[in-house]
């Protein structure tokens, strides 16, 4: 009984911060959009990130979908060249500090790629 007192409680520590860091409670509830140049992306697990700096200079954390997702989009790294022209639709970070967005709807140049394509 210990030992699944202490692998349950060890699983929860584990489960707890990727639930919080991944999920959708931590932005605004309005949409939000943001522009600017892509300085780098990530399109590992457990989700896409670029860099795009903003044109008042800020460089913002666009956070994507997780890979799957990414890949039912048909977004491919190739599209992904830094000096690209990138607009990130979705929802702001609750924390006005954080220069981050959560996207739902990534527009690179001329394409549309739509990550979350279930939320309305």
């Amino acid at each position: 009984m210990r030992h699944a007192l202490i692998i349950l409680l060890a699983a929860s520590a584990i489960a707890l911060p990727a639930a919080a860091h991944h999920g959708w409670a931590g932005y605004h509830g309005e949409d939000f959009k943001m522009s600017g140049v892509l300085q780098a992306a990530e399109l590992g697990a457990p989700h896409g990130l670029l860099k795009v700096k903003a044109r008042d200079g800020g460089v913002w954390d666009v956070m994507l979908a997780p890979p799957a997702a990414i890949q039912r989009s048909v977004l491919e790294r190739s599209a992904l060249s830094p000096g690209v022209r990138i607009t990130a639709r979705g929802h702001r970070h609750r924390d006005p500090a954080r220069l981050e967005i959560k996207t739902e709807r990534l527009v690179v140049g001329q394409r549309t790629y739509d990550l979350y394509p279930a939320r309305p």
